[in-house]
């Protein structure tokens, strides 16, 4: 097997020591729970980088070789301490999302303090943003309900632990706060609109409507979702919160569109999965899970615009159009909010 070729993050500062082969195999052998039964760890390397996150986090792909046999798991390097992740990766898997159930999470392996290493399984299957992409509708259908009903089981069983997250969290935000300001102190083409907006969903978060409040994912999205066969396995719980559920919903149905709008070249072509992923999470979940729903969903368009609009030149028009897209999305649900 070869490896992957040396990154270099001074910021991470264990990320180094991971990339070293010589250096990695060393503390794999004091890992009990692992997918080789306790067999002696002879190799292990780096196998892929799969995102990098410059000064704050690398999940990598390593290979782990006992015996004749290589095992494959996905590993996450922070630049700081990040074991409370493990302890709720276990706690998830212990509410009844361990690698047998329907609905689950990658099994946790390990974190090694000294590397600020987060292992997991690596968990085979496609990407349910894959099948957003480029399905059929039933194929696209099925993807959307069952995350829909992943989210429902979630909400209903997994531990409150973390923060409490509170309703005007994305609009406390410095970037949308900043964008919001100088787009109106410029009177640029977007500052009324955004300006506007901003106040009237401020407004709407000081007194949403009483929900209990549960474990929150925290970035739940159909790139975080994988379809493995009958299992349907989420990841990636660095954002892990408590919440009212109607926020993991929303932003599922905003990215859904905002991936639609990048992908496909309509704001509204998987508006029929958004639909179907509504209603299979709206059956399932807790009373009065979607009362916010709406100010959820304006909220989170707001920050997505300012995504795109903040740092866009006057040249980008890709970028103006889709983070007006994202406003006029605003609009309509706050429209809707009001009739």
């Amino acid at each position: 097997m070869t490896y992957e070729r040396l990154l270099v993050d001074p910021e991470i500062a264990t990320l180094a020591e991971v990339m070293d082969p010589a250096a990695l195999v060393k503390h794999f052998g004091l890992i009990s729970r692992a997918p080789w039964n306790g067999g002696e760890v002879e190799e292990a390397q780096v196998a892929r980088v799969l995102k990098h996150h410059a000064g704050k986090r690398c999940t990598l792909e390593i290979g782990v070789r006992s015996g004749d046999r290589w095992h494959f798991l996905i590993g996450k390097v922070y630049h700081k301490d990040r074991s409370k992740v493990f302890q709720v990766m276990e706690g998830i898997q212990a509410a009844g999302f361990g690698p047998q159930d329907e609905y689950s999470i990658p099994q946790p392996v390990a974190y090694m303090p000294s590397l600020r290493l987060l292992l997991q399984e690596k968990v085979e299957g496609p990407l349910a943003k894959a099948i957003f992409e480029t399905g059929d509708r039933k194929s696209c259908a099925a993807a959307a309900e069952r995350c829909g009903l992943w989210l429902a089981r979630f909400h209903a069983l997994a531990p409150k632990v973390g923060k409490v997250c509170p309703p005007d969290d994305d609009l406390k935000a410095k970037s949308v706060q900043r964008f919001c300001r100088k787009t109106a102190e410029g009177n640029g083409h977007f500052g009324d609109k955004a300006g506007q907006l901003l106040e009237r969903l401020e407004k709407a978060a000081s007194s949403p409507s009483p929900v209990e409040m549960c474990a929150g994912h925290g970035g739940y999205g159909a790139t975080h979702v994988i379809l493995a066969g009958e299992r349907t396995v989420v990841f990636d719980w660095d954002q892990y919160d408590i919440a009212d559920p109607a926020r993991d919903v929303a932003r599922f149905l905003t990215t859904l569109r905002r991936r639609a709008l990048g992908e496909l070249g309509s704001i509204h072509a998987l508006d029929e999965a958004g639909e179907v992923f509504r209603k299979a999470y709206l059956a399932e979940g807790q009373p009065g899970a979607g009362r916010n729903l709406r100010f959820y969903e304006a909220a989170t368009y707001l920050r997505l615009a300012t995504r795109h609009l903040s740092d866009a030149s006057p040249l980008e028009q890709e970028a103006q159009e889709k983070g007006n897209a994202m406003l006029d999305e605003v609009l309509r649900l706050l429209e809707q909010e009001a009739a």
